[in-house]
């Protein structure tokens, strides 16, 4: 009983019933741009998406193996996570008894304000159906706007969003990233849906902060992104730009080489 007790608490933060409920709460706690310490502006996200994945871009197209494998583009991706921005995040287990799966810093140490990691998953309109997709999935994120993101890499989710992937691709080029559905992303901020809730020992040192990634956003390097649209663009109205969200998980404070990431699942940059 003391087991589901804790894994309620961790997995109704990703239940969209009790999140349609809850998430007015005005005593959650809400990060505002008046908190200049702790949030980047959204031309400071952009420059560092571009410069960063310009960078991993030419670390996978220089690679000496144009097929490299999963663990060779894994290693790629971190080498220039490390060289750019002097750290390496992965998937470990975490230091909570019951939360399973967590994102440690491994190496080197990240400083305030920084970009950690990103929410991968399918993005879906507050008016999209999602309930059956949410059913046991501990991996629904909810935007300030109600837009919702599907982080889970198993099941019915797994698959429509490799279908959706597969549908908005242009060859060669791929419309989003798929490695983050398996431990070894080839693009290694793609693990911030395993971020975990804090505790009060392990008190939140990251926010989620949103963001948007405009239609012109370079097609080369949009492949490394984890995240694409449930809905075709050939169904959005003429004259409508759609862009896509972007949820990033920003640091709160300086994160220590070996820390694990916690966010608060109510805390979000607007």
């Amino acid at each position: 009983m003391i087991k589901l007790l804790q894994k309620w608490k961790q997995y109704r933060y990703r239940f969209v019933p009790w999140l349609a409920i809850n998430f007015k709460d005005r005593s959650i706690r809400s990060v505002t741009e008046h908190d200049t310490d702790i949030v980047i502006t959204h031309k400071e996200f952009s420059h560092f998406l571009h410069q960063f994945l310009r960078s991993l871009h030419e670390k996978h197209e220089g690679s000496k193996n144009a097929k490299a494998d999963t663990e060779e583009s894994f290693q790629n991706g971190q080498q220039v996570l490390y060289e750019t921005c002097g750290f390496c995040v992965e998937r470990r287990p975490s230091v909570l008894e019951s939360a399973g799966t967590g994102v440690k810093v491994t190496h080197g140490t990240v400083p305030a304000a920084s970009v950690t990691s990103l929410y991968c998953g399918l993005v879906y309109e507050p008016y999209e159906p999602i309930f059956f997709q949410s059913i046991g999935n501990p991996f629904i994120f909810r935007c300030a706007d109600g837009t919702l993101l599907d982080g889970n890499d198993r099941g019915i989710s797994r698959s429509l969003y490799k279908s959706c992937r597969g549908r908005d691709s242009c060859w060669p080029l791929p419309s989003c990233d798929e490695t983050w559905l398996s431990p070894r992303p080839q693009c290694p901020l793609n693990v911030g849906q395993y971020v975990n809730n804090h505790t009060k020992e392990y008190p939140p040192n990251v926010a989620y902060q949103e963001f948007s990634v405009p239609v012109d956003f370079p097609v080369h390097l949009r492949q490394y992104l984890p995240n694409n649209h449930y809905t075709s663009i050939a169904n959005v109205p003429d004259g409508v730009e759609r862009m896509l969200r972007i949820v990033a998980l920003v640091s709160l404070r300086e994160i220590q080489s070996g820390e694990e990431l916690f966010s608060s699942y109510f805390t979000i940059v607007r």
